[in-house]
């Protein structure tokens, strides 16, 4: 009767919480789906967003867009009391979809910050082989090495269902190495038999985080922030050298590299709280407060998909030609009226004035070039 009352006052305290955390999480969808979206358009749809930072950016946003789009499954399984109802299949796509974005926000995250290190630090060195070309062959790359990093995560997905009263429910949906016949049938076993299986779920939790904190997480960030380390010290050296010379070029290095920046501290402080909570629960911090735990994992969460969602406010807030082209994106569907009354007067411009209205590539288009930047 106490455990009865214990458990309801418990979901009671929580259930506001959890409402909170459910809600931020569709706000970060709403608004981060259709961000990523713009910034994939405006890459895409005008040649001269197509440079070799914005091809890594462009692969960042599918990252982030992949990882926003498990927001509603990720939902609609917590808020099931059956657990995880979909089936075996979908267990492993959603696994490791959530893999691959992980793992590839955090790879294309140190391509670009190396990228930025050569273009700041060896800018003669690095321009033979700093190429349109070259940026989307290590894209493909990168990706090939992403699959291949998460393949013992899918591996290792199993639907491990569960049955109460002879009446089948859906189960959860985890990564155990071992087998999962035994462990469904828990309920005739033997305590030793359950120790054993409970050791070999400890044992297989703490091997897939240290995996996935190594390679998505610890690794990428020791190179990410050795690379602007080199940038700042290679910056603050020009300053002092006095080579101030303002030239177009180093002006949007420059601001390429702050975007970069940006990106790079978002990132190491929107997913470092989740993994202090991993390793906090591997040292069984959380023991004796399931209240802190639960307070402390969604919030976790929420900073993860806040994070997806801040990535394209950043390149826009923090890049000229994202600004005007997200602009033109948005100015598409409706004609500037001026320049439809201004060549209305002269019926000899009636193409020109189509060209203008239809096509927002028109005033680029004989200037479009791959910028190096």
């Amino acid at each position: 009767m106490m455990n009865n009352t214990n458990e309801q006052n418990f979901t009671e305290v929580i259930d506001p919480i959890k409402t909170v955390a459910h809600l931020t999480w569709c706000l970060t969808a709403l608004i981060g789906i259709p961000a990523n979206l713009f910034v994939l358009a405006a890459i895409v749809y005008f040649r001269d967003m197509r440079t070799i930072s914005n091809i890594y950016i462009f692969n960042l946003a599918v990252a982030d867009l992949l990882f926003l789009c498990g927001i509603p499954v990720s939902l609609f399984a917590q808020s099931s009391h059956d657990g995880w109802i979909w089936g075996p299949i979908m267990c492993k796509l959603y696994i490791s979809g959530n893999a691959v974005s992980q793992f590839a926000s955090a790879v294309f995250i140190a391509i670009l910050s190396f990228d930025r290190y050569l273009a700041v630090c060896r800018p003669i060195q690095s321009k033979s082989f700093r190429t349109t070309q070259a940026a989307f062959a290590l894209s493909v790359a990168a990706w090939i090495m992403v699959i291949l990093e998460m393949t013992p995560l899918f591996l290792f997905v199993k639907l491990i269902k569960s049955s109460s009263a002879g009446e089948a429910r859906g189960g959860s949906c985890m990564l155990f190495v071992g087998n999962v016949t035994v462990l469904e049938s828990a309920t005739e076993m033997n305590e030793t038999l359950l120790n054993e299986i409970e050791q070999n779920m400890l044992a297989s939790r703490r091997f897939f985080i240290s995996y996935t904190f190594a390679l998505s997480y610890l690794i990428p960030l020791v190179a990410v922030w050795y690379f602007y380390f080199k940038i700042i010290l290679k910056m603050c050296q020009r300053k002092r050298q006095m080579q101030t010379k303002r030239t177009a070029t180093k002006k949007r290095t420059t601001k390429v590299t702050i975007m970069g920046l940006a990106i790079v501290i978002s990132y190491t402080h929107c997913w470092l709280p989740f993994w202090i909570v991993q390793w906090s629960i591997e040292a069984n911090l959380f023991e004796k407060s399931k209240y802190l735990l639960f307070c402390c994992t969604h919030f976790a969460f929420a900073l993860q998909y806040i994070n997806s969602a801040a990535n394209p406010f950043l390149y826009v807030f923090l890049s000229d030609s994202f600004q005007k082209n997200i602009q033109k994106l948005l100015r598409t569907a409706k004609p500037d009226k001026q320049i439809m009354l201004k060549n209305s007067t002269d019926p000899q411009d009636t193409s020109k004035m189509l060209n203008v209205t239809n096509n927002p590539l028109y005033s680029s288009a004989t200037n479009s070039h791959y910028s190096s930047c």
